[in-house]
């Protein structure tokens, strides 16, 4: 019987790698978020014909999004430039259609391998407006982040809070995002599950499951919940009471 020791040590070798590239992500992921936290100094918002984020100082690579699990369904060459079209298909219920198609679509563009910008379509902003989505890029700098757990939460003030979901009810967030995968009651709350898988279907890329719920009397937003094979992230509305 021949040694086992040399495919031990190649697994052990692949663990360490593995577990460094992603500790070499985080650090860039902090950076980035370190940026948010300061963003009309780091980036640019192009807001005519749908809405358009540019990095000024990029800090996420290619491979990093690679690691997150985003798959692009096509890429395009453009000198040192690489565009991606990412998009994400919706699960919709048995027995249940969308009278049009309702993926999640993204283009991001890197150079030289590192990531310079996103865009979405102005079609994602007719039913729930750029500022709430901007809102939550820019919540993000205040993030409380678990490593460990690979968790983050935004937390907002009341008056961000206003900012933010004054526009956004159970109806509008139906008409951007269609009928939700599933739907559920809980006491005095409702919640919209969206679960997306990644195309061209079986791609290493995972999915993207997020969760909104709403206070079911006045349809006020109060949660949004994100899960993707690499961590979840949650943003809060309602911000906790004050301790007595």
């Amino acid at each position: 019987m021949k040694p086992r020791r040399p495919r031990l040590l190649a697994a052990a070798a692949l663990c360490a790698a593995t577990l460094a590239l992603a500790g070499c992500v985080y650090l860039r992921l902090l950076a980035m978020k370190r940026q948010l936290a300061d963003f009309d100094r780091h980036f640019t918002l192009q807001q005519t014909d749908g809405l358009r984020l540019l990095c000024r100082d990029p800090v996420l690579l290619s491979d990093d999004f690679t690691w997150m699990g985003v798959t692009p369904e096509t890429k395009r060459t453009l000198g040192v430039a690489e565009q991606w079209r990412v998009r994400w298909q919706k699960q919709l219920p048995a027995g249940v259609r969308d009278p049009e198609p309702r993926d999640l679509e993204l283009e991001l563009m890197f150079a030289d391998g590192r990531f310079t910008q996103v865009f979405m379509n102005e079609r994602y902003f007719v039913f729930v407006p750029k500022s709430f989505f901007i809102g939550l890029l820019r919540g993000l700098g205040s993030a409380s982040v678990d490593r460990a757990k690979r968790e983050a939460e935004v937390s907002f003030t009341v008056a961000e809070r206003a900012q933010l979901v004054a526009r956004v009810t159970t109806a509008s967030l139906e008409s951007l995002l269609g009928h939700p995968t599933e739907r559920s009651h809980d006491g005095d709350q409702t919640t919209f599950r969206y679960r997306y898988d990644t195309l061209p279907l079986g791609a290493k890329g995972g999915y993207i499951d997020m969760r909104f719920t709403f206070e079911t009397a006045t349809g006020r937003l109060l949660r949004l919940f994100g899960r993707s094979p690499v961590g979840q992230l949650s943003f809060n509305f309602v911000p906790p009471r004050p301790e007595p």
